[in-house]
């Protein structure tokens, strides 16, 4: 069976997490960074197209990316400094984050640098979180315009933080721009909160997928669950608890790559997937990011592990 080929491209960056001693210790991580790896360990061919600062921290990245099996462009890195966000846990181990992001490797490409590194038959293309900034729309909506002439699926994880953009109503913009062109977005209660929408977060869901073209929505309410929601169906999945839980880092991560791989190795990412297909990689999302939260920091489950886990519940 031929694996399915994605790029994933977005932040690759240093999480200091803090510990319960209170010191910090370093986890590489960014949530597309983490997309990309999930995808390799749910089997499908992947490459990581967001140049690797020449930096300390971006050769312990580089050596990660190579041992993960993510495949990186030749000749592709950046002489700017890694980002570095500082993670803080509250006492359920949910994380917030303090950014450092200006000037740095991972957005440091043109359209044509971009285009240029592109495998030329991927399927799906990724981004999201802090690569969906304003700065970001003349680079990667282009990119984003020709794949779609080339009949690539574009998967954006919205992925909200604060204090991104001193401007937050140009970053919310700029996201729903990013929006428009997706086929499929993964999108929190707490994201459609930090955007300004209030209330039911199904209807918000609805609402971003009158701005796609036949999309998908896939919705997270932490433990309220998780729901894909298209124009016809609202499947609603419930959370699955961890056996041994440690933290929820990357754990959306999880979820929503391991979702969107079982789809694709389906052949099913669209809205005319049959719904017991759906309804599988909604379930499939949840157990990966279960297995995920039991161990510190994003540690992606494979495919195998998910599928053994599946059959325990």
């Amino acid at each position: 069976m031929v694996q399915p080929k994605v790029a994933v491209f977005g932040e690759a960056l240093i999480d200091m997490i803090q510990q319960s001693t209170g010191e910090y210790q370093p986890y590489i991580g960014g949530s597309p960074y983490n997309v990309a790896r999930s995808f390799v360990r749910q089997g499908l061919d992947c490459y990581y197209l967001s140049p690797i600062s020449t930096d300390l921290m971006g050769e312990k990245i580089l050596d990660s990316a190579r041992e993960d099996g993510i495949k990186i462009p030749e000749n592709y890195r950046s002489q700017r400094n890694t980002s570095l966000a500082l993670v803080y846990k509250d006492h359920d181990g949910k994380p917030s984050y303090r950014l450092y992001r200006k000037g740095v490797a991972d957005l440091d490409v043109t359209p044509e640098k971009l285009l240029d590194v592109l495998p030329p038959d991927i399927e799906l293309f990724h981004t999201g979180s802090l690569a969906l900034v304003p700065e970001m729309l003349d680079v990667l909506i282009p990119v984003i315009r020709e794949l779609k002439t080339r009949g690539v699926k574009i998967s954006i994880d919205v992925n909200v933080r604060k204090g991104v953009e001193e401007n937050h109503h140009q970053y919310v913009a700029a996201i729903w721009r990013f929006v428009e062109f997706a086929d499929i977005v993964k999108v929190s209660d707490e994201d459609l909160a930090l955007k300004g929408l209030h209330g039911k977060p199904e209807f918000h869901a609805k609402a971003m997928l009158d701005r796609m073209d036949r999309g998908i929505v896939i919705l997270t309410l932490g433990e309220g669950g998780s729901h894909l929601i298209t124009q016809d169906f609202n499947f609603r999945q419930d959370v699955i608890e961890a056996r041994d839980f440690k933290d929820t880092v990357g754990a959306g991560d999880t979820y929503f790559s391991a979702l969107v791989a079982e789809l694709l190795k389906g052949g099913a990412l669209s809205p005319n997937a049959p719904e017991e297909i759906l309804k599988r990689a909604l379930r499939f999302g949840a157990a990966a990011a279960s297995l995920n939260v039991s161990k510190v920091g994003c540690q992606p489950p494979t495919y195998a592990e998910v599928q053994k886990f599946m059959q325990t519940l």
